[in-house]
């Protein structure tokens, strides 16, 4: 049986090849559907489908299965007709269309009797485009991106329009923190741990409805990962290094058969960034000011292997069972050499320090999810279920060291050596599970409902050895070191009706969400917090009018919610110099009520127009505040800069978004993006009211080109304005990308990218932050210029003489091909 559905299949895919031509990677789409008696209900087998091109010449057939199934693989897109006869039964014709939109069309279950139905005809789509827009999603295809070859998901993610991402990797879309998923569900990895080659796209929702999760202020970023399930036996090698000393290496490999379809993949990441820093702070004394300035260089190491490991089974036309594992190990280590400088009021250096501050991570992730879906007959009928089980564990350890000289290069003991070392370690444990069911009640109708539970299990420990100054011996340093367990559960329900009537559409929902949070600190005295926020509810309205002319109106509303995360509630002490982070505990969820209204046009299939206006008011919004103080490190006092989130009383934002996609030429395209925003946060802590407000803009542009001899050209550039902060700012940052791709060999099996990141050299973080007692500055770069060049090889094979019908009806002439558009 084996051997025979391998024939029946790789023979349907040399057929629709030779008479459409290649079977391009995005240029082939799957027909299925079943056959049932129309007075009996039962299948019908042996029954003969054929598939006819608009001229009615036959591109290829099979008889139905015993349970009435059939289906058609590898067929080129366009649009066909389906001739179903089989004796003591009427002919019977279906039409359907295949699209790069659309690849895959269930004709749904086909009665043999005297009437006919005829499926709705889709337009066909050419190939797909790297940016493409919708009213409520925008999504971006990775495989059209150069710039982030052989990079990471944060490289990918600096591309994406209305995404911003900044030097420490942080992300924010409209100004706003979203919430990231893989694959739709959460995940324990980072972004810096997902090697870009591994994801098919990005997509971006900026006010989901209730059917979403309701975490994250400014919506949703869903990493969409490559699951490759074309058929035949097919994969790709690719292999890069840049000028800084990173290099990276992968493979994918694929194999489907009638019922399987088997994935494989695994790459290799070593990056080099490095890293330097200036912090400059005056000090306002009572009767006299001095300034502080600590400077920071070396070298940010992230060293990791990924690998994936997958299999669906298609069970029959209606139902297929998925199941995967993805293995992601590696260490981040950070060496760095530290100066210290103290300065009089004449800003003249008194003294200064010399030192290291050197920090080593490693870590082990196993991610598994196992997946059912159950398509019934009718179009867009659907019943989805899936469990993640994630679990990250990590160790790490820490040498710090500051020795203070004078002006002539002597050891000084005024301010006191400062030495210590650390280890520790820590595990995470993330399970999510969640049933979707989706029913068209009508053409322009529908209802979908779900539940979801994720639950999530954090612990760590970490002690940190000081030295006993002027002891030789070193001993605990209690305000550094830790050992603390943290848990979450998050329990949600949704339903949403879909209705409209002429070119009005609208989309009513609600979200029920219940959470649960503990902590616990072992460490000295115990601490511990046991918080259980009552169900909320998250209502959502979607009303969309299109207008005559290829243009489209929506007016949206959601709520939405931000928890505090258990780095933001946990009570440690974080130092680093002059500065130094906590936790707190008290913290509370903030809500925001979000509104939108979108206008997307479309000019002649060349020109797409988005525009957006949105406002977002925020209650209990979480933001940070700097508070002079003295800490007690390891018996000594140290003056630091202490930051620490805080609930303000409120931030209102109001903006708006251009988005434009232009076809200049055949060869030639533009998407351009713009987000201008407004901003305003009120808060108080320790007796002092804060306020600040401030405009903001952002903006991107991504430009590709084709060129003669297969070549591939583009430039990305960004532009961030001034940020505002609650006591302070940050400043403006822009930075320019380009790249190119040449293809080579057969079917473009080989391509060769080269790529520079940040041409002139002008990405960093520098900000300024007021208190009471001091005024600071802050410079921070991260990954200088660099200088990319990686190399990829698609490959694949047939064999005709391997695939032919079970009536042997068919020659032996064979067939190869290798990579590029067939796969």
């Amino acid at each position: 049986m084996l051997v025979t559905g391998w024939i029946l299949l790789f023979q349907n895919t040399l057929f629709a090849q030779h008479a459409g031509g290649k079977a391009g990677g995005d240029q082939t789409g799957t027909l299925y559907g079943k056959l049932i008696d129309a007075q009996s209900g039962k299948p019908v087998e042996y029954a003969s489908v054929a598939v006819l091109k608009p001229d009615s010449a036959v591109l290829t057939g099979m008889l139905s299965k015993p349970n009435g199934d059939f289906n058609f693989e590898t067929l080129p897109l366009g649009k066909y007709i389906l001739r179903i006869n089989f004796i003591g039964y009427e002919t019977v014709y279906k039409s359907a269309t295949l699209s790069a939109k659309t690849s895959t069309v269930d004709v749904g279950n086909i009665k043999l009797a005297s009437n006919s139905k005829t499926l709705n005809v889709v337009n066909v789509v050419g190939e797909k485009p790297a940016f493409s827009m919708a009213i409520d999603k925008r999504v971006f295809n990775v495989d059209k991106n150069l710039s982030s070859i052989g990079g990471t998901a944060t490289d990918v993610l600096k591309q994406v329009p209305s995404v911003n991402v900044d030097i420490d990797g942080n992300v924010t879309v409209r100004n706003g923190s979203p919430t990231i998923f893989i694959d739709g569900r959460p995940s324990t990895l980072t972004l810096d741990q997902i090697p870009a080659d591994a994801i098919e796209k990005i997509e971006v929702v900026t006010n989901p409805s209730a059917k979403y999760d309701a975490e994250g202020m400014s919506g949703i970023l869903n990493i969409v990962l490559k699951k490759n399930k074309k058929a035949g036996i097919n994969g790709q090698l690719s292999a890069g290094g840049s000028t800084l000393g990173s290099s990276n290496g992968g493979l994918d490999f694929n194999m489907r058969q009638e019922k399987f379809n088997f994935f494989v993949n695994y790459s290799f990441r070593n990056r080099v960034s490095p890293f330097n820093s200036r912090l400059y702070r005056k000090n306002l004394g009572q009767d006299t000011t001095t300034f502080t300035e600590q400077l920071q260089d070396g070298d940010f190491y992230r060293r990791f292997q990924n690998g994936r490991i997958g299999f669906d089974w298609f069970i029959d036309n209606r139902n297929t069972l998925s199941i995967s594992e993805n293995i992601v190990t590696g260490n981040f280590n950070n060496y760095n050499d530290q100066v210290v400088n103290d300065l009089d009021e004449k800003q003249q250096r008194v003294r200064y320090g010399t030192g290291i501050n050197n920090t080593k991570n490693g870590f082990k992730s196993y991610n598994t999810q196992l997946g059912y879906k159950h398509n019934f007959a009718k179009e867009g009928h659907e019943l989805t279920a899936d469990v993640t089980f994630s679990t990250n564990n990590g160790d790490n350890s820490s040498d710090y060291s500051l020795q203070y000289f004078d002006l002539k290069g002597e050891n000084i003991y005024d301010p006191t050596p400062q030495k210590r070392y650390g280890s520790g370690g820590g595990k995470t444990t993330y399970i999510t599970g969640q049933v979707d069911y989706v029913n068209p009640l009508s053409e322009k109708s529908k209802i979908e409902a779900g539940i979801r539970s994720n639950t999530r299990k954090f612990s760590n420990y970490t002690t940190v050895m000081g030295l006993d100054y002027p002891n030789t011996d070193y001993k605990v340093d209690s305000s550094l070191s830790s050992d603390y367990k943290y848990s979450e559960q998050i329990n949600a329900a949704y339903a949403t009706y879909t209705g409209g009537f002429d070119n009005f559409g609208y989309q009513v929902g609600l979200r029920a969400e219940q959470s649960f949070y503990k902590g616990e600190s072992f460490f000295g005295e115990y601490k511990s917090y046991n918080v259980d926020y009552p169900i909320s509810l998250f209502p959502s309205l979607f009303l969309s009018q299109k207008l005559k002319g290829d243009h489209e109106l929506q007016l949206n509303y959601s709520r939405r919610i931000r928890r505090p995360w258990f780095r933001d509630l946990l009570p440690t002490i974080d130092y680093n110099g002059q500065s130094a982070s906590t936790g707190n505990p008290g913290l509370s969820p903030e809500f925001t009520n979000s509104f939108e209204l979108s206008y997307l046009k479309d000019f002649n299939r060349k020109v797409n127009l988005l525009v957006s206006v949105y406002y977002r008011n925020t209650e209990n919004a979480i933001t940070d505040f700097y508070k002079d103080t003295v800490l007690s490190l390891n018996g000594q006092d140290q003056r630091v800069l202490l930051s620490y989130p805080i609930n303000a009383s409120s931030r209102n934002s109001y903006g708006a978004e251009f988005t434009l996609r232009t076809q200049v030429t055949k060869t030639w395209d533009i998407t351009a993006n713009a987000n201008l925003a407004q901003t305003k946060i009120n808060a108080s802590q320790d007796n002092a009211t804060l306020s600040n407000q401030g405009f903001t803009w952002f903006g991107k542009v991504n430009s590709n080109t084709k060129l003669p001899w297969n070549l591939t050209f583009q430039v990305n550039g960004e532009y961030e304005s001034k940020q505002i902060l609650p006591q302070g700012e940050r400043m403006p940052n822009w930075s320019i990308d380009a790249a190119v791709k040449k293809d080579l060999l057969k079917n473009k099996a080989l391509s060769i990218s080269l790529g520079i990141n940040d041409i002139f050299n002008s990405n960093r973080n520098l900000s300024y932050t007021t208190t009471s007692f001091s005024e600071q500055e802050n410079y921070r770069k991260r990954l200088a210029r660099e200088l990319r060049l990686n190399a990829t090889w698609r490959f694949g094979k047939m064999d005709a003489r391997l695939f032919k019908r079970k009536n042997n009806k068919q020659d032996n002439n064979g067939g190869e091909m290798g990579g590029g558009d067939n796969f």
